[in-house]
């Protein structure tokens, strides 16, 4: 079970890969009547398209809400299961007591003893599906409550790179057009998807980069130190899955400029105070400066790979090769991109309700 203890939110994720089913618990959730189309359009993204980018299995991902919800309507705490119906355990058979490279097999054995690695268990990307019910109902109450949006879209895979808000911040609208097209990328699709058929057809896996922006996101919120909001962000997208990196605005690039060139001036605009350019990515000191958030995600490669890898047997403490069978993504980063969302959603929304007691 993972949880997230948040200042208001306290989010509970159970279940394994290859369990009957897999869910949440959630308490502190603000009263909300659940637009179930806007949730079902978010979980969509998110399951595995059987095209050349995703995994073969087939999961219908339909949340059904067993607690806490009446006449549609949740106030406090909720339950949600989603039945797995598309699993096969014996594609594992071959792996027992043989930790795959860059998985959590082996970490997790010397932490608990396990060496049944069917489908990932607990750390499987399967968990991102609870995951997302969370944050899409996160992401109705923010908008519905504060206007606030939160878009994420596929800006890199391998060595192709699309738009990016290090250009210019795209449009909303814009997002959301990819977001139907099949293939959330905002230039590059075409391109993307070329080298994602190229690793697929060489058993192999490539990674990618996930953009996120916060349209309309409250001023003042978060704080210093422990209590900054790119802190809360990070703690959450750090918890999906073949994440490595986040960085905040213009990030690392940062690291690389002077000061005159990359400080955000201030403008009078009217009787308004106006933050001329977001290199910050619209926070200053861990607090929401009245810019667009910001933020960008790095995915490693699938590490589940069609090619021999080196490991160990821990049965009999001796070095072997593997080659992992099943289905897996080719690039991971595709079917993230919902889920950076919710993330970046469950965090934010967090963070108000304890500013707004």
């Amino acid at each position: 079970m993972a949880i997230f203890k948040g200042e208001k939110l306290n989010i509970e994720i159970y279940g394994t890969s290859h369990a009957e089913k897999i869910g949440v618990r959630v308490s502190g959730f603000p009263r909300l009547k659940i637009d179930e189309k806007s949730l079902l359009d978010l979980m969509k993204r998110r399951m595995p398209t059987g095209g050349v980018f995703s995994t073969k299995r087939k999961e219908p991902d339909l949340p059904i809400f067993v607690k806490g919800v009446n006449n549609g309507v949740i106030d406090g705490f909720f339950e949600a299961v989603i039945y797995n119906k598309d699993v096969k355990s014996q594609d594992y058979g071959d792996l027992y007591a043989k930790p795959r490279p860059s998985h959590a097999d082996y970490v997790r054995y010397l932490k608990d003893g396990e060496k049944d690695y069917r489908g990932g268990g607990e750390f499987s990307g399967r968990l991102t599906a609870p995951f997302c019910i969370v944050g899409g109902l996160c992401k109705q109450y923010l908008y519905e409550n504060y206007g606030v949006e939160i878009l994420a879209y596929l800006s890199s895979v391998g060595k192709v790179d699309g738009r990016s808000y290090k250009q210019v911040i795209p449009q909303k609208e814009d997002i959301k057009k990819c977001h139907e097209s099949g293939f959330p990328a905002l230039s590059s699709a075409d391109e993307m998807i070329e080298e994602i058929v190229l690793a697929n057809q060489n058993a192999d896996s490539v990674g990618g980069t996930v953009e996120c922006v916060i349209y309309g996101a409250p001023t003042a919120i978060g704080g210093s130190l422990f209590e900054g909001l790119e802190g809360k962000i990070a703690l959450a997208v750090y918890s999906i899955p073949a994440v490595k990196g986040v960085e905040f605005g213009d990030g690392f690039d940062l690291a690389r400029g002077l000061g005159s060139a990359v400080n955000d001036g201030l403008q009078m605009d009217g009787d308004k105070v106006k933050i001329v350019t977001n290199h910050a990515g619209g926070l200053n000191g861990g607090i929401t400066n009245g810019n667009p958030v910001t933020l960008r995600v790095g995915f490693r490669p699938t590490p589940s790979i069609g090619l021999p890898q080196d490991t160990v047997d821990l049965e009999k403490m001796e070095n072997v090769k593997i080659v992992i069978k099943g289905r897996h993504d080719a690039c991971v980063a595709v079917r993230a991109v919902p889920v950076v969302e919710s993330a970046v959603a469950i965090a934010l929304l967090d963070a108000i309700m304890q500013e707004k007691k």
